[in-house]
């Protein structure tokens, strides 16, 4: 081993002081590789911490050596032996880590070669899958650079552990030294800048990890984390990997609920401000906008974005049962011919809203394309199930539709939000210097706008109830159903009705040239879209049609299925598969356990 170097160029502020290869007797050396805001807190808890030295036997403070990761891997060769030298974890702590891996590893196994001590990793980078996509492998990459030679086979130390068929965990063999002691290979995640520097108490970090047994965790003892194992079915690193994909997958159905509530509150915001401004087609002021016209729109746009998934569903019922037309029994095919009838209007009063929620999702989203095709209207089944069968314009809507449709948590929530806004504005325009028309002499309310009112609150109540639910997440069948199967669609018709109430009065001057130019009511234009795909739902459910096409393929929402694929590609480009088909060493004696892949 060479000499250690006393000093290296300092230009950054970095401590590189060098270690000697004897280390303080009551020290345990810790390599941290990031000098970003997440670096340097992890290095100020380490600089707290102790490590385990045998199960039960104590504890030996860390000595911390805190490095640039870049400038680490910029170094000479020897010079990163010599950094890692004694090291007895190298914690990862910056970015890009796949394009260091292999040096790295290298480094480490040499670093190891000449010393008793254990040496394990620790990866704390936090990619983002969708805009750092080429980082989530990252431990992945590591691991399977660490068990492998240079000549691509597996290593004496990858083998060092046996595979007990009983509990499916590895046991240490008591033929392997210490200088072939497997490697171990730990991603913790759920844990913030805040978290490892130990400054707010005490906080949970998810360990997952391989090369590792069943509950294991890393023996160091961080005085602000607390290691908490994985679920063992998804315990290793592509399971960790996995979780991550699909855990941004989810928070980007979210954004796409959003982006269509956005282009729903833009129609009805423009639709509004052009009936009431005076300027256009009205005779409101414009000072009035920011609040009386917008409130109109608020309304409007909860209204509608509680219907939006059920509207898809329709959709989707009635393509599908116009593929087997002929074979549906004569009451089915009646139900089928009125359902069309009714979801005309829907159709038409919802189309600019569908087209502006295609230009904000793609533009959104556009991160996630893969080459010049966008992912989000790909076809995934054909009617056999196989992948690809349905192309063109028939995937490009009914990838939209079925969207919509996984989108009903979603949806609602963000409907509910718009409602929730309209209510507080509605306690201060209800008023009469604002609706001077709904109160009496007496300055009580007339009784179609005291049952606009109640209903409203009703629908607001229901609703929330409901809203509450989809916030805390999924549960069994039993504790939903009363609420989305009633609660729900009584909440959604209680809306209707508060809307109604206002302006069914007026409707026989929809088209009169003397009545804002001939522009439709609002009232009347935003109660018939969740009118017409309730009594659509309704009819279907009450004849049962839609079980005549129970049997059909159901896709996934864009943004899951972009999520799958990317996991599979990851799995397809990782070095361990590569190791798997070039050796024959299947994934399980990598200790990357095949159940990661199920739900892919």
């Amino acid at each position: 081993m060479s000499s250690r170097r006393m000093d290296l160029d300092n230009t950054d502020g970095t401590n590189y002081t060098s270690f000697s290869k004897v280390q303080p007797e009551n020290t345990k050396k810790i390599v941290i590789l990031g000098i970003g805001r997440f670096g340097s807190a992890c290095a100020q808890g380490m600089r707290d911490s102790y490590i385990e030295i045998e199960k039960g036997q104590g504890l030996m403070r860390c000595s911390v050596l805190h490095i640039s990761a870049t400038k680490f891997m910029r170094l000479q060769f020897s010079d990163m032996v010599d950094e890692l030298y004694g090291a007895e974890f190298v914690v990862y702590c910056g970015t890009h880590l796949p394009n260091y891996t292999r040096k790295l590893a290298k480094a480490m196994k040499e670093a190891r070669k000449n010393t008793t001590d254990s040496m394990e990793f620790i990866d704390f980078s936090n990619p983002d899958p969708v805009y750092e996509k080429d980082d989530v492998s990252g431990a992945i990459d590591m691991y399977s650079a660490l068990i492998v030679d240079s000549d691509g086979a597996p290593s004496v130390v990858s083998m060092g552990k046996v595979l007990d068929e009983e509990d499916d965990e590895w046991d240490a063999r008591t033929d392997i030294d210490e200088e072939t002691k497997p490697w171990k290979v730990w991603k913790i995640t759920e844990v913030a800048s805040l978290d490892v520097a130990g400054t707010e108490g005490t906080r949970r970090g998810l360990v997952y990890g391989a090369g590792t047994s069943k509950g294991e965790v890393p023996r160091v003892k961080m005085p602000g984390l607390v290691w908490e194992r994985a679920p063992h079915e998804k315990a290793d690193l592509i399971g960790e990997a996995h979780h991550r994909i699909m855990e941004r997958a989810e928070i980007d159905r979210w954004y796409d609920g959003f982006a269509l509530g956005f282009a729903v509150f833009c129609f009805t915001s423009f639709y509004a401000i052009t009936r009431y401004s005076k300027d256009v087609n009205g005779s409101e002021p414009n000072e009035q906008i920011v609040m009386y016209l917008l409130d109109k729109a608020f309304a409007w746009t909860g209204l509608w974005m509680m219907v939006v998934s059920p509207y898809a569903g329709n959709m989707l019922a009635l393509g599908a049962l116009y593929e087997k037309f002929g074979s549906l029994p004569f009451m089915d095919k009646c139900v089928t011919l009125l359902s069309t009838v009714l979801m005309i209007i829907p159709c038409v009063f919802i189309s600019i809203s569908w087209v502006l929620w295609v230009f904000f999702r793609n533009y959104f989203f556009r991160g996630a394309e893969r080459g010049n095709k966008n992912p989000l209207y790909q076809a995934q089944y054909s009617p056999d199930g196989y992948t690809n069968g349905i192309e063109g314009n028939q995937a490009f809507y009914h990838s939209m539709l079925v969207d919509m449709v996984t989108l009903k948590g979603e949806t609602g929530n963000v409907g509910f939000f718009y409602a929730l806004v309209h209510s507080f504005l509605g306690f201060i325009i209800c008023d009469v210097a604002y609706k001077g028309y709904w109160f009496l002499p007496s300055g009580r309310l007339g009784w179609m706008f005291e049952l606009s009112m109640v209903t409203g609150a009703v629908s607001t109540t229901l609703l929330f109830c409901v809203a509450l639910r989809s916030l805390f997440g999924h549960a069994s069948w039993i504790r939903l159903k009363p609420l989305y199967a009633y609660m729900s669609p009584i909440g959604m018709w209680f809306g209707v009705v508060h809307v109604m109430a206002f302006g069914a009065k007026g409707w026989n001057t929809l088209f009169n040239k003397n009545y804002h130019n001939g522009q439709m009511s609002i009232t009347f234009v935003s109660s018939m879209l969740p009118a017409c795909v309730l009594l659509v739902h309704h009819l279907m459910g009450t004849f049962g049609t839609k079980k005549r096409i129970s049997s059909k393929t159901l896709w996934k929402h864009s943004m899951i299925y972009i999520a799958n694929q990317d996991f599979k590609d990851i799995c397809s480009k990782s070095a361990i598969k590569k190791i798997e088909v070039e050796t024959q060493v299947p994934l399980d004696l990598l200790s990357l356990s095949s159940r990661s892949f199920k739900g892919v």
